[in-house]
């Protein structure tokens, strides 16, 4: 009973914090997109949960995370995709190298049965505070990388969104449907249908500029 409310408890918070580190190494404010990035970092986690029941799908779960990241700086952030994805992979690295530090100076090694335990959500709220920490200094004294990032931008960047979405909802039902994750079908179509209003939100307000 519980083992699941603090895995999903601890995952958000990690999620979370790792979301704000990717966009303030990039300059970008963070708290703009709580909400967003609290629901998506909810899908993420519980499809990870029901991944983990299932030995042979665990390794997906990082792979999903990074492109829902990058799906969501995209649509919500409104990024250039290959900006969005340079920017996802990199707070993904630097949030990993963040925790594995913190877990040798605590523990002095990582093991699987962390990813279970006690210990392991003692590393998770330890790296994400610091990581929350680190992320408040370098938006405090604007250290971070800045660039034109709407140089990456195409002219058919929405259409490609667009299919890149509908086309990890359909790998993503085609993979779990056989090995019955229902329930991760679910997450992902959720995941989705924000990730579609977004985009055509964003579509429609271009459009609208006078």
């Amino acid at each position: 009973m519980w083992e699941p409310i603090r895995f999903l408890l601890f995952s958000s918070v990690e999620t979370f914090a790792a979301f704000v580190l990717m966009l303030t190494v990039f300059r970008i404010r963070a708290l703009d997109y709580v909400w967003p990035a609290l629901f998506i970092g909810l899908i993420m986690n519980l499809q990870s949960l029901v991944l983990r029941e299932e030995i042979s799908l665990s390794f997906f779960a990082p792979t999903i995370n990074i492109i829902l990241f990058t799906l969501l700086i995209t649509t919500v952030v409104r990024m250039p995709i290959i900006w969005a994805a340079i920017i996802s992979m990199t707070g993904t690295f630097l949030y990993t190298l963040f925790q594995a530090v913190i877990i040798v100076m605590l523990f002095g090694t990582l093991t699987t049965e962390m990813q279970s335990s006690a210990e392991g959500s003692l590393a998770q709220a330890v790296t994400s505070a610091w990581v929350l920490a680190v992320s408040w200094f370098l938006y405090k004294f604007k250290i971070g990388f800045k660039a034109n990032y709407e140089n990456l931008r195409f002219r058919w960047e929405h259409t490609l969104v667009v299919v890149l979405i509908i086309g990890l909802l359909a790998a993503c039902t085609f993979m779990f449907y056989f090995n019955d994750f229902l329930l991760s079908i679910l997450f992902i179509a959720l995941a989705s249908a924000m990730f579609l209003y977004y985009a055509f939100k964003t579509e429609r307000d271009y459009y609208k500029k006078p």
